[in-house]
């Protein structure tokens, strides 16, 4: 063996793979410190991991022992016994701050149920759990809200692309399965004058209400519910019709029935805007978007993360034209991408 082979042989690690097999218990802990607010109460000023514990209803071992656990992802630092946040958990993990995130956890979380059938679904080809059903109601709940802080920044692009409030007033809009009606809400903020219908199961629509009071824009937008297929939607109506995050439950025919009915519930001229995780044509990159397809795997009979190449077929087969995307979306997920297709 050469001294360059045994080098390399040498520099290789198991610890990579060991961090990966980890990574569960990881997402546990970040989840249970949430779960209790130990970053808003160390914000609060309490700093001991016993004063802690009184106020979250802990057992203080406990509590001291997960704190420690934090200063290991770099949330906390510690000093003469004292605990202190850092920058990034200062900024996006004390709730009630605009910029908190925390609960994107139960976004992780609930991918985690189809994730521990994994196994299974290989063998069967069929989900264990799933998420692209009303039979879902109270987990889309949760995630409607949890995945805010990735759609929001994907609501101002396309409110800057469009020129919304300047150049384009007076929309009529059409969310489809808008969820927590984060676009909805960012149209609105850019022009008043916008009219904004958002399509989607009850529950999750009573969950868009709340946030919509809380942003001091109850009754701006119109709520139907239902779920495309469905529902009744006006034809030839809306000027922009948005489909965010959900494209990647769909199989290829659900897909194709969603753009079918967008192009009849539009003008002539009005746009189809479509939000997703796109991997590249050959499907090796972005990362975050190959796991992702796994994920829609054990949680739908036939999502995947689709390309551009085949969403661009679906909706020239719907009659669209002018089929444009704009992916580098800052302050988002990596392969995040909008898609606008014009209808003729």
């Amino acid at each position: 063996m050469s001294s360059q082979q045994r080098g390399s042989k040498e520099a290789l690690s198991p610890r990579p793979l060991m961090r990966l097999l980890g990574d569960f218990g990881n997402s546990r802990i970040l989840d249970a410190a949430i779960e209790y607010d130990f970053f808003t109460l160390i914000h609060r000023g309490f700093r001991f991991y016993e004063e802690i514990a009184r106020e979250a209803g802990t057992v203080p071992r406990a509590t001291r022992i997960v704190l420690d656990s934090l200063i290991a992802f770099a949330l906390v630092e510690k000093r003469e016994r004292k605990y202190f946040l850092t920058p990034i958990s200062e900024a996006f993990l004390v709730r009630g701050k605009p910029s908190y995130i925390g609960d994107f956890r139960h976004v992780a979380l609930a991918l985690w149920d189809g994730m521990a059938q994994l196994k299974e679904t290989l063998k069967s080809g069929r989900p264990l759990s799933r998420m692209d059903t009303s039979g879902e109601l109270e987990v889309w709940e949760k995630l409607v809200v949890g995945i805010i802080p990735i759609a929001q920044p994907v609501a101002k692009a396309l409110c800057d692309l469009l020129g919304i409030g300047v150049e384009r007033k007076g929309l009529r809009v059409l969310d489809i399965a808008g969820g927590s009606s984060i676009f909805g809400m960012t149209i609105l903020t850019r022009d008043p004058t916008a009219q904004v219908t958002q399509l989607d199961w009850p529950n999750v629509n009573a969950v868009a209400k709340r946030l919509n009071r809380e942003q001091g824009l109850d009754g701006r937008i119109r709520f139907v519910d239902g779920e495309f297929r469905s529902a009744a939607v006006e034809q030839e109506h809306y000027d922009l019709v948005i489909a965010s995050n959900f494209c990647r439950f769909e199989s290829p025919g659900g897909n194709q029935e969603l753009f079918r009915k967008a192009y009849h519930a539009l003008s002539p001229g009005g746009l189809f805007a479509v939000n997703d995780f796109l991997p590249n044509e050959e499907r090796t990159g972005p990362t975050f978007t190959l796991r992702f397809s796994v994920y829609a795997l054990t949680h739908t009979p036939e999502g995947e993360c689709w390309t551009l190449s085949e969403y661009t077929s679906w909706l020239e087969q719907a009659g669209f034209a002018s089929v444009r995307s704009h992916g580098d979306i800052p302050n988002t997920m990596p392969g995040t991408t909008l898609i606008l297709a014009e209808k003729n």
